[in-house]
Protein backbone atom coordinates (compact mmCIF):
# COMPACT_ATOMS: atom_id res chain seq x y z
CA UNK A 1 0.00 0.00 0.00
CA UNK A 2 1.61 3.14 -0.71
CA UNK A 3 1.24 6.31 1.33
CA UNK A 4 -0.26 9.75 0.26
CA UNK A 5 -0.41 13.04 1.28
CA UNK A 6 -4.30 12.03 2.13
CA UNK A 7 -3.33 9.61 3.90
CA UNK A 8 -1.93 12.06 6.43
CA UNK A 9 -3.67 13.41 9.37
CA UNK A 10 -1.76 16.89 9.23
CA UNK A 11 -3.50 18.28 11.87
CA UNK A 12 -6.16 17.34 14.25
CA UNK A 13 -8.46 19.90 15.62
CA UNK A 14 -8.88 18.45 18.98
CA UNK A 15 -5.66 19.65 19.76
CA UNK A 16 -6.01 23.28 18.90
CA UNK A 17 -4.36 25.28 21.61
CA UNK A 18 -4.37 28.93 21.81
CA UNK A 19 -0.56 29.02 23.06
CA UNK A 20 2.33 26.54 21.99
CA UNK A 21 5.88 25.97 23.66
CA UNK A 22 8.58 27.52 21.17
CA UNK A 23 11.89 26.92 23.19
CA UNK A 24 13.01 27.13 26.59
CA UNK A 25 15.56 29.33 28.11
CA UNK A 26 19.00 28.98 25.94
CA UNK A 27 17.87 26.11 24.25
CA UNK A 28 16.78 26.50 20.44
CA UNK A 29 14.77 23.24 21.06
CA UNK A 30 12.26 22.06 23.91
CA UNK A 31 14.32 20.14 26.30
CA UNK A 32 12.60 16.67 27.50
CA UNK A 33 13.34 14.41 30.28
CA UNK A 34 12.67 11.02 30.62
CA UNK A 35 13.53 7.87 32.79
CA UNK A 36 16.53 7.07 30.82
CA UNK A 37 17.92 10.91 30.09
CA UNK A 38 17.01 13.37 28.15
CA UNK A 39 16.34 14.11 24.73
CA UNK A 40 15.02 17.76 22.34
CA UNK A 41 12.55 18.05 19.72
CA UNK A 42 12.30 21.21 17.49
CA UNK A 43 8.82 22.74 17.82
CA UNK A 44 9.04 24.16 14.62
CA UNK A 45 8.51 21.00 12.64
CA UNK A 46 5.53 20.41 15.22
CA UNK A 47 3.96 23.30 13.93
CA UNK A 48 2.15 21.56 11.12
CA UNK A 49 0.32 19.19 13.44
CA UNK A 50 -1.12 22.58 15.66
CA UNK A 51 -2.27 23.29 11.87
CA UNK A 52 0.01 25.84 11.17
CA UNK A 53 1.24 25.69 7.53
CA UNK A 54 5.25 24.97 6.74
CA UNK A 55 5.27 27.23 3.32
CA UNK A 56 8.95 26.15 2.97
CA UNK A 57 11.61 23.64 3.92
CA UNK A 58 12.90 24.96 7.12
CA UNK A 59 16.57 25.79 6.42
CA UNK A 60 16.68 28.13 9.31
CA UNK A 61 16.14 25.24 11.59
CA UNK A 62 18.88 24.31 14.19
CA UNK A 63 18.02 20.69 14.21
CA UNK A 64 20.67 19.75 16.32
CA UNK A 65 19.72 17.50 18.70
CA UNK A 66 20.32 17.62 22.69
CA UNK A 67 20.93 13.65 23.70
CA UNK A 68 22.32 12.55 26.99
CA UNK A 69 21.90 9.51 29.22
CA UNK A 70 22.13 9.67 33.02
CA UNK A 71 24.91 7.36 33.14
CA UNK A 72 27.14 9.71 30.71
CA UNK A 73 25.81 12.53 32.07
CA UNK A 74 29.19 14.37 31.84
CA UNK A 75 27.90 17.77 30.97
CA UNK A 76 25.91 17.99 33.75
CA UNK A 77 23.02 18.64 31.21
CA UNK A 78 19.82 16.96 33.75
CA UNK A 79 20.30 20.70 35.30
CA UNK A 80 20.64 22.68 32.29
CA UNK A 81 17.09 21.19 31.18
CA UNK A 82 15.74 21.50 34.15
CA UNK A 83 17.24 25.20 34.28
CA UNK A 84 15.50 25.62 30.83
CA UNK A 85 12.11 25.19 31.87
CA UNK A 86 11.92 27.64 34.12
CA UNK A 87 11.71 30.41 31.24
CA UNK A 88 9.77 28.66 28.62
CA UNK A 89 8.96 30.89 25.43
CA UNK A 90 5.63 30.53 24.18
CA UNK A 91 3.56 31.62 21.11
CA UNK A 92 -0.30 32.43 20.16
CA UNK A 93 -2.03 32.27 17.01
CA UNK A 94 -1.28 36.71 16.26
CA UNK A 95 2.67 35.34 16.41
CA UNK A 96 2.14 31.97 14.35
CA UNK A 97 -0.18 33.03 12.30
CA UNK A 98 -2.86 31.79 10.41
CA UNK A 99 -4.16 28.02 10.65
CA UNK A 100 -4.43 26.27 6.98
CA UNK A 101 -4.27 22.89 5.81
CA UNK A 102 -2.51 23.68 2.56
CA UNK A 103 0.84 21.52 2.57
CA UNK A 104 3.09 23.01 0.68
CA UNK A 105 5.52 21.27 -2.19
CA UNK A 106 8.62 22.28 -0.75
CA UNK A 107 7.64 21.65 2.66
CA UNK A 108 6.91 17.72 1.15
CA UNK A 109 10.15 17.55 -0.49
CA UNK A 110 11.78 18.36 2.23
CA UNK A 111 10.54 15.88 4.60
CA UNK A 112 10.80 13.21 2.30
CA UNK A 113 14.67 14.23 2.03
CA UNK A 114 15.44 14.24 5.47
CA UNK A 115 13.43 10.75 5.64
CA UNK A 116 15.78 9.21 3.12
CA UNK A 117 18.84 11.02 5.00
CA UNK A 118 18.23 9.38 8.14
CA UNK A 119 17.21 6.35 6.70
CA UNK A 120 13.61 5.45 7.41
CA UNK A 121 12.64 1.99 8.89
CA UNK A 122 9.93 1.13 6.02
CA UNK A 123 10.59 1.61 2.38
CA UNK A 124 9.16 4.25 0.22
CA UNK A 125 6.85 2.69 -2.78
CA UNK A 126 6.00 5.97 -4.76
CA UNK A 127 6.96 9.51 -3.84
CA UNK A 128 4.71 12.09 -2.47
CA UNK A 129 3.30 14.81 -4.50
CA UNK A 130 0.85 17.34 -3.19
CA UNK A 131 -0.27 17.32 -6.76
CA UNK A 132 -2.82 14.24 -5.64
CA UNK A 133 -5.90 16.02 -5.89
CA UNK A 134 -8.59 16.23 -2.51
CA UNK A 135 -11.51 16.02 -4.87
CA UNK A 136 -11.67 13.19 -7.01
CA UNK A 137 -11.63 13.34 -11.00
CA UNK A 138 -14.97 13.81 -12.70
CA UNK A 139 -16.60 10.76 -13.40
CA UNK A 140 -16.97 9.18 -17.35
CA UNK A 141 -19.46 9.49 -19.47
CA UNK A 142 -20.97 6.36 -19.37
CA UNK A 143 -20.52 6.34 -15.29
CA UNK A 144 -22.42 9.44 -15.71
CA UNK A 145 -25.33 7.62 -17.63
CA UNK A 146 -25.44 5.17 -15.06
CA UNK A 147 -25.54 7.00 -12.56
CA UNK A 148 -28.59 9.01 -13.90
CA UNK A 149 -30.22 6.27 -15.05
CA UNK A 150 -29.84 4.36 -11.11
CA UNK A 151 -31.24 7.87 -9.87
CA UNK A 152 -34.10 7.91 -11.57
CA UNK A 153 -34.99 4.26 -11.11
CA UNK A 154 -34.38 5.36 -7.10
CA UNK A 155 -36.81 8.43 -7.66
CA UNK A 156 -39.33 5.53 -9.44
CA UNK A 157 -39.08 3.27 -6.57
CA UNK A 158 -39.68 6.13 -4.15
CA UNK A 159 -42.60 7.76 -6.23
CA UNK A 160 -43.72 3.72 -5.80
CA UNK A 161 -43.30 3.50 -2.01
CA UNK A 162 -45.01 6.89 -1.61
CA UNK A 163 -47.89 6.19 -3.31
CA UNK A 164 -48.10 2.64 -0.95
CA UNK A 165 -47.61 4.94 2.17
CA UNK A 166 -50.73 7.38 1.14
CA UNK A 167 -53.09 4.45 0.00
CA UNK A 168 -52.40 2.57 3.30
CA UNK A 169 -52.97 5.81 5.47
CA UNK A 170 -56.66 6.74 3.63
CA UNK A 171 -57.53 3.05 4.12
CA UNK A 172 -56.28 3.43 7.62
CA UNK A 173 -58.58 6.62 8.14
CA UNK A 174 -61.54 5.01 6.46
CA UNK A 175 -61.30 2.19 8.70
CA UNK A 176 -60.97 4.51 11.52
CA UNK A 177 -64.15 6.26 10.19
CA UNK A 178 -65.72 2.66 10.05
CA UNK A 179 -64.82 2.49 13.40
CA UNK A 180 -65.89 5.77 14.96
CA UNK A 181 -69.35 4.95 13.26
CA UNK A 182 -70.03 1.92 14.34
CA UNK A 183 -69.12 2.76 18.33
CA UNK A 184 -71.28 5.77 17.77
CA UNK A 185 -74.17 3.72 16.49
CA UNK A 186 -74.05 1.06 19.45
CA UNK A 187 -73.86 4.10 21.85
CA UNK A 188 -77.04 5.02 20.93
CA UNK A 189 -78.49 1.80 20.60
CA UNK A 190 -77.96 1.28 24.11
Amino acid sequence: MTLTPNDIVWHNPDHDFETIIDRCGEFSNVPLLGTRGGISYSPILARRQFGYPMTMKPVYLFLDSEFFSYDGDVGNKKAQFVQAWCSIIRLDQNQLGNKSSVVHESYLKWVIGRATQIGMPYPMLRPLTSNTSAVPPPLPSQTIEEYQCRLHEANLESAAWRVKYQTSESEKDTIMGILEQTSWQLQEKE
